[in-house]
């Protein structure tokens, strides 16, 4: 009878509809889980209307995916805001992994003058305890998965916490349930999304039907937009007459499901060639995902894989940028990239972009916004097409240029400041008590 009146006075009428597969038992157990989520998320509200400061802590992992830069900040000058980050340890590459990333994380986020702390004490080999600790109102995600992060720190140990992801990146490909159904996209409290594209996704292939989905756009393509200034120090060779390239590699050297997007194996040697060969013409910087070390010391050995990435780092107009990348995307002239998040987010700051292509079709891999995104995209079947690329860049060559800045500017660019919009919807469901907007 419990379960009955559950059912019925308590699961969101949406909720009701959501499952089409299993047992009715199973569909009944996950209607009440989810149910649950949802009395919790009510009472954190109820909670939060009464408190004037909201503790709001960032689950930071790597330094190159964090888009919540101007997030942190408006909260950090919002009276009714005390953020705090807090690195988090990544766990799926070791120990030794663990303490460098984190390090290196701790690092960039202290330049760059947040309230920071490192979740792991290694002195003491200890971990905080966030809800004793930092006692949070507002979890925010930086990364989805819970292979990844300590499981101490996953979402499902924070459901009477109100919790927060932004996608590190704008999501491209059609691995729906990988970008959409996973566990932490249907316990969040909000899940913020770049376009209405992506809410469609979400209502589609969530358990929860992205109830808890809200399309703000995407915080990490405002600096490219927003007139930001910017002072690159990776490209090393100060000459306006010598073109400033991007080469940025995927980490998918052997396929994760469909994700199999990284052509870097057959141009790994050829992209050092055409560094060298149109040296007094071209600097190029090597931008390569941040799994991709790891993924070439199990291929290559540590020894091969580092001494590769020291010679980007090594020739008079090569660089290797393993970080933010802002500030590269403003100052260069073109990119040439096989990655998943570039695809759309390259063409923000409008400047000639090659994709290469390995020999899984485009289209069985990307959903319909990346095929529109690559559609302003030069094709690179082969090391022709690359070196024909880099020469139209050269001499200032860029057919697409038309058709490029209409989608730009007819799609791509967002209404109001993606952040802004983040931080008026908090404000406004606590205020007001509302717990989804679908």
């Amino acid at each position: 009878m419990f379960l009955i009146k559950l059912y019925r006075d308590i699961v969101p009428l949406k909720l009701k509809k959501i499952f089409q597969l299993g047992s009715r038992y199973e569909k009944l157990k996950e209607l009440v889980y989810l149910a649950t989520i949802q009395i919790k998320h009510k009472k954190a509200l109820r909670r939060l209307k009464k408190k004037d400061k909201i503790n709001c802590v960032f689950f930071a992992l790597f330094d190159s995916v964090w888009k919540y830069d101007n997030v942190y900040r408006i909260m950090d000058n919002h009276l009714r805001f005390e953020p705090i980050i807090l690195v988090c340890p990544i766990v799926n590459y070791g120990k030794e992994n663990m303490i460098l990333r984190m390090n290196e994380a701790y690092e960039f986020y202290k330049q760059k003058g947040y309230n920071v702390i490192k979740s792991y004490d290694e002195e003491n080999d200890t971990y905080i305890d966030v809800k004793k600790e930092l006692n949070p109102d507002i979890i925010f995600y930086t990364n989805p998965y819970g292979t990844l992060i300590d499981k101490r720190y996953f979402i499902n140990n924070f459901r009477d916490v109100l919790t927060v992801y932004v996608p590190y990146s704008i999501n491209n490909s059609s691995a729906f349930e990988a970008n959409y159904n996973l566990i932490l996209y249907n316990l969040l409290w909000r899940h913020y999304l770049p376009t209405n594209f992506h809410l469609d996704y979400s209502v589609r292939y969530a358990r929860n039907k992205g109830v808890n989905s809200v399309v703000s756009g995407y915080p990490g393509i405002e600096s490219l937009i927003n007139g930001h200034s910017y002072s690159c120090e990776d490209w090393k060779l100060n000459d306006k007459r010598i073109k400033k390239i991007i080469w940025a590699p995927h980490h998918t050297i052997e396929p994760v499901g469909i994700v199999y997007y990284s052509c870097f194996i057959r141009y790994c040697d050829f992209m050092l060639d055409m560094a060298i060969r149109y040296k007094d013409k071209a600097q190029f910087v090597f931008k390569p995902h941040p799994l991709l070390k790891n993924k070439l010391y199990l291929k290559w050995g540590k020894e091969k894989t580092d001494a590769y990435y020291a010679k980007w780092e090594s020739l008079p107009n090569t660089n290797l940028n393993d970080g933010d990348y802002e500030d590269l995307f403003l100052s260069s002239d073109a990119m040439i990239h096989d990655s998943g998040s570039f695809i759309s987010e390259y063409l923000y700051v409008n400047k000639p972009v090659m994709r290469t292509l390995n020999e899984i079709d485009e289209s069985e891999k990307m959903n319909g916004f990346a095929m529109e995104c690559i559609a302003n995209h030069y094709l690179a079947y082969n090391e022709k097409d690359i070196e024909h690329f880099i020469q139209d860049v050269i001499n200032d060559i860029d057919p697409l240029k038309e058709q490029r800045t209409k989608f730009v500017n007819d799609v791509l660019m967002p209404k109001g400041s993606p952040s802004q919009n983040i931080i008026n919807d908090i404000l406004d469901s606590i205020d007001n008590q509302i717990l989804y907007r679908n």
